[in-house]
């Protein structure tokens, strides 16, 4: 796959933006339609083909949510920098354990103590259709990008 070189800059500008952000809110769209976020580690830097990377169990709301609509969103902030960044994209459920041993870092050990023994590991790859973000304390308007 080519990435045009906007979007490669676009997706180099969001990983600055994000680089010191590590958790995010997930928000998924429930078999009633509603919605239901909750939070997510992020697993390393945004990917270079636009891809954000969590770990997660099989057996959560957010997986089954995502088996059944894959339309998501994440938002991740830095109040102190007054940094706020609203991400729409779609999620895909993997279970490749190279790329698990490839993303993993000790940090998720809180959230998953058996670490990639977890049993119904799997890996949530969202990749991103729209970003908003406002980067500024003196910018009420958002910079947006999308595919």
């Amino acid at each position: 796959m080519i990435i045009s070189t906007d979007r490669e800059q676009q997706i180099q500008e969001l990983r600055q933006l994000s680089a010191d952000i590590k958790c995010g809110m997930l928000t998924t769209v429930d078999a009633n339609g509603c919605l239901h976020s909750c939070p997510m580690h992020k697993t390393g830097d945004i990917s270079l083909d636009g891809g954000i990377w969590f770990f997660s169990s099989v057996n959560t709301q957010k997986v089954d949510d995502i088996k059944q609509n894959q339309q998501v969103n994440i938002s991740f902030t830095s109040p102190h920098q007054q940094r706020y960044i609203s991400i729409s994209g779609t999620a895909e459920l993997i279970e490749d354990r190279d790329q698990m041993q490839e993303k993993w870092q000790p940090e998720l050990q809180t959230w998953l103590p058996q670490g990639l023994e977890e049993p119904n590991l799997v890996l949530l790859k969202v990749n991103i259709h729209k970003v908003d973000y406002w980067d500024s304390p003196s910018s009420i308007h958002p910079q947006s990008w999308g595919v």
